[in-house]
């Protein structure tokens, strides 16, 4: 009985488009595939997958180029906005508009901060993750140089790994997000 209701909780869980903290369903393990020196690929990405798999394989100290395209309006929940009135983009918002949106709601703001993913970072904001070096290759884009003449962000890889992406939203509530993007990451060195 206890196995079929774990079965059940999780078949929910990913139905639902929800995402458990700590949990992976996907392989980690393997390689994926590396980019040569001057390769360049292609990602579509979209903010409502918590764990994005974007089968590269980054090699450590090697540099990275990112450049990002966003396709479609960005939306956490019913948020569209940065503020500063802006449409969302990869840089997400300020913990003070999330506090301003939760003025009103009966969960306190300080109690919702604490669900989200990576706290130094913005809320929405693009992160960049290799889970064989968790805590040494979490990033924001904003983290992140950028190329002034191209826009481009640039990151030195901190481990041999697969590199995963999503926005810093809460656990578990990644189902409420839209937004797509096409990305190009390229190797420098």
């Amino acid at each position: 009985m206890r196995i079929k209701l774990s079965g059940i909780f999780i078949l929910t869980m990913i139905l639902s488009s929800c995402s458990l903290p700590g949990m992976i369903f996907n392989d980690y393990h393997d390689p994926g595939s590396a980019l040569a020196v001057g390769e360049e690929v292609a990602i579509k990405f979209f903010t409502n997958d918590a764990n994005f798999d974007t089968g590269v394989n980054l090699r450590s100290g090697s540099r990275y180029t990112l450049d990002i395209k966003i396709l479609s309006l960005w939306i956490d929940s019913y948020i569209e906005e940065n503020e500063n009135n802006e449409p969302l983009d990869e840089r997400g918002f300020s913990d003070e508009k999330m506090a301003r949106e939760f003025e009103n709601s009966w969960l306190p703001y300080d109690l919702a901060r604490l669900t989200k993913r990576s706290k130094p970072h913005r809320w929405f904001e693009l992160m960049l993750m290799q889970y064989n070096c968790t805590g040494d290759s979490l990033q924001g884009v904003t983290d992140l140089t950028i190329d002034e003449a191209s826009g481009n962000y640039n990151f030195v890889a901190a481990c041999d790994g697969k590199l995963t992406l999503f926005v810093n939203d809460s656990h578990g509530f990644y189902g409420n997000n839209a937004g797509f993007a096409n990305l190009s990451l390229s190797r420098v060195n």
